[in-house]
Parts: structure tokens; sequence; C-alpha cells
């Protein structure tokens, strides 16, 4: 039998792994942003899939298993609040979802799990990620 100690650094080992293997799902409408983030957050070891739209963003949600889901906020079509709206339903709180946006004064700090101020940095994305992976 391992002693308490060991159990303790597994326990610690196995949630350092989940941050650094997290399954997410970015959504926003320029790709550019898509990309850049995809490879970040690739880098960093973490699984990424991404939609340029909210539409597409909520099929792939209902598809797959994701751990993550960062959405811009202000889009054609289907807005980053309405994704947040549709998770909750299909998902409940079980989904973490972070808003992005340039405006963040629209953004109820509220109803997302945290909140991406653009523009950000790769410092500030990875907080982000560790305090929601945390909190979940």
């Amino acid at each position: 039998m391992p002693s308490k100690e060991g159990i303790s650094i597994q326990r610690k080992n196995d949630f350092l792994d989940c941050l650094n293997s997290q399954k997410i799902l970015i959504i926003d409408d320029e790709v550019p942003i898509l990309k850049l983030l995809s490879n970040i957050l690739t880098r960093q070891g973490h699984t990424v899939d991404t939609a340029e739209n909210g539409k597409d963003g909520v099929q792939k949600i209902l598809a797959n298993a994701y751990n993550l889901i960062i959405t811009d906020i202000i889009m054609p079509g289907k807005s980053g609040c309405h994704v947040l709206d549709e998770v909750r339903k299909a998902k409940g709180r079980s989904l973490p979802v972070v808003g992005m946006s340039g405006t963040p004064w629209l953004i109820d700090d509220n109803l997302f799990d945290a909140v991406l101020t653009k523009p950000f940095t790769r410092e500030q994305l990875f907080e982000v990620i560790k305090n929601v992976a945390v909190s979940f």
C-alpha cells in the first residue's frame, strides 16, 4: 500500500497533467485569432478544436466532449452569449465557458466562468485556463 505522501504526490501530478491536457474548443469569427490561440494552446499540450462561428461551435459542443470552451462574444449570427446559453442548456454548469471580447463592459461576468479582455497576453490566457480548471 502506498504511503499517504505517495498518494498526495500522485494526486498533484494527476492534477498538473489535467491542466496540461485540456480538450479546448475556441470559437471566434476571426480566423487569425483562432489560429494564434490554437497554436499557443497546442504548444502547451492542450488538444484544441476551433469553430469560426457560434452555430458551428454549438454543433461541436453537442457532438464532442470538451473540458473548456473559449468563445468570442460579438460574432455574426450566434453570439458568444447565445453559445453560453446553449452550453448551459445542454451541459449545465459542468462545462466551463470563458468569454473573450474587446468590449468587456458588454459581458455579464456572472454568466461566464471567466472573461478575457482583448487584447490579452499568453500569461493571462494560461492563468484563466488554470483558474477555471482549478474551480471545476
